[in-house]
């Protein structure tokens, strides 16, 4: 079993890891800036359709227990984590420890079936893997500047160097396109010493997850 299981990791794991762990990273950071600039309810807000915040009871449609018979958690003080993972199904799961005493949620990371098909494609397929772009994104925004917006979010606090390199363009472009998307209230622009680094914004994240099929005012 445990050579059976290495043999998995190395076909279907292994070659996705750097990937994989470069978009668990957007993830974490889009989540924890959302909760440090607009609170813990403006966080579980965010979950939506996969989670439904009503405080103070968050509800997760379609939940189904799958190692606890209960279907209700009280969390009542107890720290409440969550972690996103790409292998799990769209239902977030829910997993208590009396040892930690915490109550976990395990939520999909890949709720955009673009981001999603990027991510396992061909590994020498960098370019679609590091810029995937829904095509009502391109619509609106335009390719290179639609690439630009979702390679920052799949890299936040990326330097304009970075940013030029994922993109696949020149870094003057890309410090043009990163100032119109900036303007734009999608992303954010903070300094660390002589270093630019570029963000995305909550505005920036909700057109993302609306496949940029909604006006950027809405």
């Amino acid at each position: 079993m445990a050579i059976a299981l290495q043999g998995c990791h190395r076909v279907a794991v292994d070659p996705y890891w750097r990937r994989i762990h470069q978009h668990l990273e957007g993830e974490v950071a889009r989540r924890g800036r959302l909760m440090v600039q607009d609170g813990v309810g403006a966080l579980l807000d965010s979950l939506r359709p996969m989670a439904v915040w009503q405080p103070p009871v968050l509800e997760i449609p379609g939940y189904r227990p799958l190692l606890h018979p209960e279907a209700d958690f009280h969390v009542t003080g107890r720290p409440f984590l969550l972690a996103p993972s790409v292998f799990c199904g769209p239902v977030p799961q829910l997993f208590a420890s009396p040892q930690a005493n915490t109550v976990l949620m395990v939520y999909p990371a890949l709720n955009n079936p673009v981001h999603a098909t990027a991510l396992w494609a061909s590994p020498t397929d960098t370019r679609q893997a590091d810029a995937p772009v829904p095509p009502a994104l391109s619509a609106l925004l335009g390719r290179t500047r639609a690439i630009v917006l979702c390679v920052i979010a799949d890299h936040p606090a990326c330097t304009t160097t970075q940013l030029a390199q994922r993109a696949g363009i020149s870094p003057a472009s890309a410090s043009e396109h990163a100032t119109t998307l900036r303007s734009a209230g999608l992303t954010t622009l903070t300094r660390e010493r002589k270093a630019a680094l570029h963000t995305l914004t909550h505005l920036g994240l909700t057109l993302l997850n609306t496949n940029g099929s909604a006006p950027v005012g809405s």
